[in-house]
């Protein structure tokens, strides 16, 4: 019985949208766990040396220059922009988001004066890849939808130029301009037509935007966020469209080193409070049960400033339990969390439990991305907040890239 069959047995309504499969899909599949994996490395950072493997490589922080580094970065492996978000229909109907694009690079090398004769328009460097989800909480349905193209004949691509940045798979595309986001996509079963405003932001994560993921120097990401963004548009459900406001996240990162060989998976957190502060952690879990000292956050105050965290300054429980009835994985979707020097207690809950993503027709991963509900304390003044969590290793052990 195939993923598809026991999602509808399981009454799980959701659209799993295959795109071409090419030549270059087949020989990264069983790598492509570094697409999701937090492995990226900065191309304006002191390149010093090279990755074995001849792609770029870096073991310092990263210095960011806006609005270049919202492009695309070719020379390193792997690179994604993330959106999510938790919106609100004017008719009451609450939603997530998730519309996250993936690059590739198949080989070393952004030239190509060395490729074979003859040539061809099909050929290409570049994988990009999409998954995109829709939370419908009012009717508690979960909606996903996926793609896979080639960087050739302006299937897919990542273009800047002087009026800003944008990153597609056709149709589906994620603009960035200095003043606003705009996200399209279209699946049967769903779609999203968003405008995000950045109400701070961008902020580096780890030192200088170099974040690290492992023990060797190599190990770690280029990674910043727009921790709040206002959104407003439209999100449709099958026929009917709903006028929707409500604040996004963004995440981009770039790299080439995997993640530290004995990390099994991670657990991924994106928290808007609602004192204006937001929290961004990454538990990477080691195969003895442990967390890995890479472990670490960002707490970003109400003007944008940001205190690092390292994994020393903050505390976990697991709550909650759910086993999914389409793979029989296991996760986690109830949490404490302290900060003990920030004065923070949280509670995390997932908004629907359902929120698991199949994606046998892109990366072929299996992992829970879904919104979440918080509530806690501020030095014991009661907080709220809301948030995305995204828990990877818990159907696949992460495996290197081979």
């Amino acid at each position: 019985m195939d993923a598809r069959t026991r999602q509808r047995r399981n009454g799980r309504d959701r659209f799993e949208e295959r795109g071409s499969k090419t030549a270059g899909y087949f020989r990264i599949r069983l790598a492509l766990w570094a697409l999701l994996v937090f492995m990226t490395v900065s191309p304006t950072g002191p390149v010093r040396g090279g990755d074995p493997t001849g792609f770029r490589s870096i073991t310092g922080p990263c210095r960011f220059q806006f609005p270049r580094d919202h492009g695309a970065h070719p020379g390193f492996r792997t690179e994604w922009w993330y959106y999510t978000g938790n919106l609100v229909a004017s008719t009451g109907e609450r939603f997530g988001f998730q519309l996250t694009f993936f690059r590739r690079q198949l080989r070393p090398g952004t030239s190509r004066r060395d490729w074979p004769d003859p040539a061809s328009a099909w050929r290409t460097n570049q994988i990009f890849l999409a998954h995109a989800a829709l939370t419908d909480l009012s009717r508690k349905q979960h909606f996903m939808a996926e793609k896979v193209r080639r960087e050739s004949l302006g299937m897919a691509g990542a273009v800047t130029d002087g009026r800003g940045t944008q990153v597609y798979l056709q149709p589906w595309a994620a603009t960035i301009t200095p003043k606003a986001h705009t996200l399209t996509m279209a699946a049967p079963a769903f779609g999203l037509e968003l405008n995000l405003v950045p109400s701070k932001g961008p902020v580096a994560h780890g030192e200088r935007g170099y974040s690290r993921k492992g023990s060797l120097p190599e190990q770690a990401s280029c990674y910043y966020s727009f921790p709040r963004l206002k959104v407003s548009g439209r999100v449709r459900v099958r026929e009917k469209a709903f006028s929707v406001t409500g604040m996004g996240w963004m995440d981009h990162e770039f790299s080439t080193a995997p993640l530290a060989k004995d990390i099994t998976g991670w657990d991924w957190f994106s928290i808007q409070l609602d004192d204006g502060r937001e929290l961004m952690l990454y538990f990477l879990r080691r195969a003895d049960g442990g967390l890995h000292a890479a472990s670490s956050g960002s707490l970003v105050d109400a003007q944008g400033r940001v205190v690092h965290l390292a994994l020393s300054a903050f505390k976990t429980r697991i709550t909650r339990r759910w086993t999914s009835p389409t793979t029989g994985a296991v996760y986690p979707l109830g949490w404490e969390i302290e900060l003990p020097d920030q004065g923070l207690k949280l509670k995390l809950a997932a908004c629907l439990d359902g929120q698991e993503m199949v994606t046998t027709g892109s990366t072929g991963v299996t992992y829970w991305e879904g919104c979440i509900g918080v509530e806690g304390q501020a030095h014991g003044a009661p907080l709220k907040g809301k948030g995305y969590m995204e828990l990877t290793g818990y159907a696949d052990r992460y495996a290197p890239p081979l």
